[in-house]
Parts: C-alpha cells; sequence; structure tokens
C-alpha cells in the first residue's frame, strides 16, 4: 500500500475500503516525499480522515500510470523516513512496536527517535491528536528498550527550534526525564550540559522548576519516577506511581480524562477513520497489557491550562 519496510497490504483493509461509500476522484493518491521524491502511496479515503490533507486533495492534480488515474501531492518539505511511519500508522492505526524492534534489531534507535520526535512534531502541526499520542508512547518506548538519559540535542532542539504549543507534550516529557535524570547517578559532561540549557532556556529552567516543586509537593521521588514507564491505568492511587508515569500523563487529552480510561483503551477498528475522530487501536501482539506497558492513545483537544502542570 505504501513503499517501505513494512508495506504489506491487509486484504480486510481492501474489503472494507470497496464496502464503503467511495470520495468522488482517483481512489489513489500518490505522495513524493523529500527532496528526491520519494513515493508513497496511500488510499484516498484514508488519507483524506485527516483535514489537513483533505484539503491537499481537494487541490491535487490529477495524473495517470498505464491507464490508472490518481492524486498527486508533493511534499519536499517533509523527511521520508518520518513519513512512512505517519503512512503506517494512517494505514493500520496501531503502535510502533515493529519499528522499534526493527531498530534494535539493526541498532538503529537513535535514527528511530528523531524519526519519532518529527512525527510528533508533524502530527501536532496537521492536528492529529491521537498520532501524536501514539508517536509519545513509542518515544517512551525507545527511550526504555534502550535505557537512555535524556538527550541534550533533543532538549537544545525542541526549546529552541520547535513551537512550544506544537512541541507542548514533548516538552513536559522532556522536563520529567530530566528531573529523573539528574536525581540518578549523573556525568559531569551531562550535567554540565543540562545547566547550560537551563541558562541558555529560560522556559525549559521554569518548567523544570514547576515539575519538580510539584513532585516535591506530593512526596513522590524524582530518582524513581521514570517518565520512560508507561503505567496501565490513570489512577492516582496506583502504587507503581511512585515508579512510572500514568498511562495518558503525555497525552494530548491529559487535562480532560483525570483519572478516567484512556478514551482509546478498547479496541477501535483501524479500517473505517473518520474525518472527525482519529482512532487508534493496539497491534496483534499487545492485547495483554504488561505491568507498565499499555500502549494507547487519543484524539482530544491540545489545550493546557496553567492548572494542569503536573503529570503525575
Amino acid at each position: 500500500m505504501y513503499r517501505g519496510r513494512f508495506g504489506e497490504k491487509r486484504a480486510s483493509l481492501a474489503s472494507s475500503l470497496n464496502s464503503s461509500p467511495r470520495l468522488a476522484g482517483p481512489a489513489t493518491v500518490k505522495l513524493l516525499v523529500g527532496p528526491e521524491n520519494q513515493e508513497f502511496i496511500v488510499p484516498t479515503r484514508i488519507l483524506a480522515s485527516c483535514s489537513y490533507f483533505r484539503q491537499r486533495i481537494d487541490t491535487a492534480r490529477i495524473e495517470f500510470e498505464k491507464g490508472q488515474p490518481y492524486l498527486l501531492i508533493a511534499m519536499e518539505d517533509q523527511c521520508p523516513d518520518m513519513f512512512e511511519l505517519f503512512a503506517y500508522w494512517m494505514n493500520e492505526r496501531k503502535n510502533f512496536d515493529r519499528y522499534i524492534d526493527a531498530a534494535e534489531a539493526n541498532l538503529s534507535c537513535k535514527r528511530l527517535h528523531w524519526d519519532l520526535v518529527n512525527l510528533h512534531l508533524f502530527a501536532a502541526q496537521i492536528d492529529l491528536p491521537a498520532l501524536q499520542d501514539c508517536a509519545m508512547d513509542a518515544i517512551q518506548d525507545v527511550y526504555l528498550r534502550c535505557n537512555w538519559d535524556i538527550n541534550p540535542k533533543l532538549i537544545n532542539h525542541v526549546y529552541k527550534s520547535c513551537d512550544p504549543q506544537e512541541s507542548c507534550r514533548l516538552r513536559k516529557w522532556i522536563v520529567a526525564m530530566t528531573a529523573w535524570t539528574l536525581g540518578g547517578v549523573v556525568t559531569n559532561e551531562m550535567s554540565k550540559a543540562i545547566q547550560r540549557l537551563f541558562d541558555q532556556c529560560p522556559d525549559f529552567w521554569a518548567e523544570y522548576h514547576s515539575h519538580t516543586r510539584k513532585m516535591a509537593q506530593t512526596g513522590l521521588e524524582g530518582h524513581f519516577k521514570n517518565p520512560q514507564l508507561r503505567l496501565p491505568s490513570n489512577n492516582l492511587r496506583n502504587e507503581e506511581r511512585q515508579f512510572g508515569f500514568r498511562q495518558c500523563s503525555f497525552h494530548t487529552h491529559r487535562s480532560t480524562v483525570g483519572q478516567g480510561r484512556c478514551p482509546h483503551a478498547a479496541s477501535f477498528s483501524p479500517l473505517v477513520p473518520s474525518p472527525y475522530t482519529d482512532g487508534y487501536v493496539e497491534s496483534d501482539s499487545d492485547r495483554g497489557e504488561s505491568r507498565f506497558g499499555s500502549r494507547v492513545v487519543s484524539p482530544s483537544s491540545d489545550t493546557i491550562p496553567e492548572s494542569d502542570l503536573e503529570t503525575f
């Protein structure tokens, strides 16, 4: 369905598309991504479930290949590796475990990490909150699998180059990771790098100070509470909160879900995307929840009031 490491086409998806109302015009969109115009083929109906692409589809030109029409959209400023993740999620509505598994096997987790960061920011730009949350979960999982401390290059990029609103969930996780990193055994080089970033990025320092103050108020220990660990619920009384963060702590619906169930804890069909909601479903291998590993996301508002600064 699209070209990349995991590009198989599902018969069930094709069946669903054939039985659903069709959009006027060609059934597929060819997207030319990056400076070398890498091709991705996505069904028009799936791509149109995102309002950003629905607008692009309305103005896309029609071309023909072997007598078959398709819509053509160019995205020269996007990274093909990041866009492969986007196309996979749009088609499958699953998490990125298979990509993490592959990256771990071929020692490319650092590259995948940056692709996921860019995907999270891209999802914010085109208003796909569910994809933001899925990418955020995957970033946590990569750090957990690799046992990484916070990356100063990530802090520098997010606080100096990214829009604060688009990166707000990523910022909250960075701050929590920084507190956890500094609370443990840290090298002198890492400590100095973070201190320089505190000096250079006033927002980073202010958000870190707010986070650590609220951690102290709740009696939680920063060096025990690992932001890589995603608990399987949002229950404030859960004893595991001492060691990890609630299921939706870094999701876009954090300010509205409270202690309730993640809006996408139940499986959604990935085969019937709506233009108005962004469904996300667990992978086939993730039906059972690990102690810390729920992998669900949500489509909600990204508005974060001042009263919602804590994420514990």
